[in-house]
């Protein structure tokens, strides 16, 4: 809306925006308060939701991590269980020609991944070793040096959260008397 003031209108108008002005004045302290009380509702309400959404996702996160560490300690568990029954079969199962035949014929590695405690206890220990390296973590090395009386070492090489980490068993096997 335009208007065109001229002389003694002049004077109305500006009586005219003093009135205007004085009644937004009288009206917007009470719009103020009625937009601020539902802008801060809504602010209200997005600060709960987002509060809400990080603690489910911080419980979530710890669930999460709760289960990769039940898994890890699982294998681990089955790795020093498989690690334990080879290194008792070799003690006392196990003659003193069949660790040299395994060492002449460079068989030290046993494949743990695949490997169950429960599954491996009616299979020779020897039929586990094989002269190939496996490609990833757990296995077993078998080192054995020494001539009348060997000395064995077992290494379970385990990786543990990213980070290779190496169990070692020594024992003695030997072909003598007491």
């Amino acid at each position: 809306m335009h208007y065109y003031v001229r002389g003694d209108s002049l004077r109305r108008y500006k009586v005219l925006i003093c009135k205007l002005k004085n009644f937004v004045v009288k009206m917007l302290p009470h719009r103020k308060k009625i937009l601020v009380k539902r802008g801060f509702t809504l602010i209200e309400v997005l600060c709960s939701i987002t509060v809400f959404s990080v603690l489910f996702m911080t419980a979530l996160f710890i669930q999460v991590d709760a289960l990769k560490v039940k898994t890890y300690n699982e294998e681990m568990n089955n790795c020093t269980l498989v690690m334990e029954y080879v290194k008792n079969s070799i003690m006392y199962n196990c003659s003193y020609d069949s660790l040299l035949n395994l060492r002449m014929k460079e068989r030290t590695y046993i494949d743990c991944s695949n490997l169950k405690f429960q599954h491996i206890k009616n299979i020779n220990v020897t039929t586990l070793f094989s002269d190939e390296k496996p490609l990833k973590e757990p296995y077993i090395i078998l080192k054995v040096t020494g001539e009348k009386v060997l000395r064995v070492n077992l290494q379970l090489h385990a990786k543990m959260y990213g980070n290779i980490k190496v169990e070692e068993c020594d024992f003695y096997k030997g072909n003598y008397k007491k």
